[in-house]
Formats: structure tokens, sequence, C-alpha cells
């Protein structure tokens, strides 16, 4: 089936860290952030791309319904954002303990909430002060998860009836019951493990109920069936692939971004920190819309 897998673009954009990579169906636009440069970028098929300063790091961010707005995570909290006229509407900060603590990976669920968690960058002295947390429709945020070191993997099954989860450190992608309505967490439970050296990074969901992980490390992109079996192995021309979306007009199209982050210069290669885009036999699930309204200005 790998032979299925052509790398039709390669975007030379050399991020830091390359991240929270999503696809909106409506504008046909490809988003990812470069956290550590403080850029959202944009891109369409045919190549063209816009380059967006953000206020500070933008760690993660969904889609709006007025497709001018994001929903953002940025590192000190929630905001949206509207990157043509780097207009801010802040939502909620979050609760920050630490100096080097600051938001990560996050998506909106299939009821229109945002969500995303937090990490504790080095140096490491209080490894997990970092959450996982839900923000309501009316604004409110509430803190689902706690002793995290760092969140990342947030997902839902097709029927968000489960959801995906994790710690990177740990080295393992946890599952849990999950109520759509109401938006709580049952008992998580190890859904993957992986190997030594990679480490769960952003992840999706395509539309046969399989999840797809970038493993920081491994360079290598994982796609696991939905009882956690591995199914298949992507090798990329990067070390460090760090989130992972289904794209294009059919969604058949695996974007995948990397960093340079953390990489001993002698050991950094040209493609450290590009964005990737496969083509694919597989079809991926369209993002789904932040229901919470944007401010008037």
């Amino acid at each position: 089936m790998l032979n299925n897998f052509i790398l039709e673009q390669q975007l030379s954009v050399a991020n830091i860290l390359g991240e929270g990579v999503i696809w909106d169906h409506r504008s046909q636009l490809v988003y990812w952030t470069d956290i550590n440069n403080k850029l959202l970028y944009s891109a369409t098929f045919d190549g063209g791309m816009t380059i967006f300063p953000c206020p500070e790091k933008l760690c993660s961010f969904g889609l709006c319904h007025d497709p001018q707005w994001l929903i953002c995570a940025f590192a000190s909290g929630f905001a949206f954002f509207k990157p043509s006229t780097l207009q801010i509407q802040w939502v909620a900060k979050c609760p920050v303990s630490l100096p080097n603590l600051r938001m990560n990976d996050g998506r909106v669920d299939r009821q229109g909430r945002f969500w995303a968690g937090s990490m504790v960058e080095p140096p490491l002295d209080e490894p997990l002060s970092a959450a996982l947390y839900r923000l309501e429709l009316d604004g409110s945020l509430s803190e689902q998860r706690q002793g995290v070191e760092i969140a990342n993997s947030l997902c839902w099954s097709p029927t968000a009836d489960k959801i995906y989860f994790a710690d990177s450190p740990k080295r393992c992608i946890e599952v849990a019951d999950f109520d759509l309505l109401s938006g709580d967490i049952g008992q998580f439970q190890i859904f993957a493990s992986t190997e030594r050296g990679a480490y769960p990074d952003g992840a999706c969901i395509d539309s046969e109920g399989c999840l797809w992980s970038a493993q920081w490390g491994s360079s290598s992109v994982k796609r696991y069936n939905p009882e956690g079996q591995l199914l298949l192995t992507l090798t990329l021309p990067c070390q460090q692939p760090s989130c992972v979306s289904f794209a294009g007009p059919e969604l058949k199209h695996l974007c995948v971004t990397s960093a340079r982050q953390g990489l001993k210069q002698n050991k950094v290669t040209k493609h450290d920190g590009d964005l990737f885009i496969y083509s694919t036999p597989y079809i991926g699930l369209p993002e789904a819309i932040c229901r919470m309204e944007v401010p008037n200005i």
C-alpha cells in the first residue's frame, strides 16, 4: 500500500517548530504554525503561500464559522485571531504556575468546542504541571486532565464516542470514552505504545476510524486501526515529524509538519522543518468548526 503514497509537494519553509496543520475545506487552504518563530502559514495546492506574524507563540488553532477567523491556543491562553488584519480577541487566559508553561496541541470537537493542552518547556523544574483544557461555548475554561508534561495527539473517533490523547514523553497514545453532548471523558487506557526514541506528537483520524500519528524523533508517521494495532509506517525525509492532517478537495492528501528544534547544527538536514504533502489511497475527515461566536469589534 505504501507504493500508493506519492510526495507531491515539499514546501521548503525550514520551520523551527512546525505544528498544528489543518485543512480548511471552505477556502481550500492548508494552515500550520511555526510556534517558535510566532508565524502562521497558509498555502494553496498550487503552491501559493502566505505568512502571517502572530502576537505571541501560536501553538494550535481551529476553524470558525467565519472563515476569516481562527480559534487559537496562543502560548498564554485562548483567543480569536484574524490573520488578514492581525486582530486578536482574547477569550480566556490559562492558569500559569511556571514561566516555562505554555499551551500546545489543540483541536475543535464535533460539538464545536475547542480543546487544547499545555506543556512545560525546559528546564523541567516541575515537569507534570501541564493540563488539558476544554473551552466551553460560553467562553469559560475547564480543566479536564492534570499532571501532564507535554499534551499532544488530541483527536476524536469518527462518531466522537472516543477521545485520543498523549503525554508525549510517556511514549504512548491513550484512548477514553467520550460523551459528545457533555464533553465528559471516561477513564483513559493505553491505545498504542511507541518505539524507543519515537514520541507521539500531532494526530488525526481517517474515515475508517484509524489514527495517524506523527512521531517526533522517528522520521515516520504511523497508522493504527481502532484497536490500536499498527497497520503501516510512512517513512519521511525529516527527523522530527510533528503534526499530521488530511487535506485536499477529496481529503486524500496527507500533510505533515516537521521541526528543527533541538537538532544539533551539524545534524540538521535540508528537509528538517519542511511541510510534506503526500497523495494517499486513504480519506480523511473534515475539520470540525468552532461554534463560539467571535465577539463584535
